[in-house]
């Protein structure tokens, strides 16, 4: 295979693309993903949480009420202690 050069791929014609209004069009999208409000966390409480009868499933499913305290971009780390303990709940359990 020959070795090709990235402008191998492209076909455009340059001068129809107009930059002042893609410039304006990511700045617009950029103002509803900071202004929507859906995109906020639901709100989570350990009553709606499911009670399965094994504690350290019910434990690790109880950390999901602290994600409405947090802000959105600590989220992944309370979502991956949750499956780290429901995981290791599932290794236990199986080797029983």
């Amino acid at each position: 295979m020959e070795n090709s050069q990235p402008t191998d791929f492209i076909d455009a014609d340059e001068s129809s693309v107009d930059e002042s209004e893609t410039t304006d069009s990511l700045e617009q999208s950029d103002d509803l993903i900071e202004n929507d409000d859906s995109a906020s966390a639901p709100v989570v409480s350990l009553d709606s949480l499911p009670v399965t009868g094994e504690a350290r499933v019910d434990d690790a499913l109880g950390r999901l009420a602290d994600l409405s305290g947090l802000p959105v971009h600590e989220h992944v780390a309370v979502f991956e202690d949750v499956q780290r303990r429901l995981h290791e709940t599932l290794a236990d359990l199986a080797g029983q």
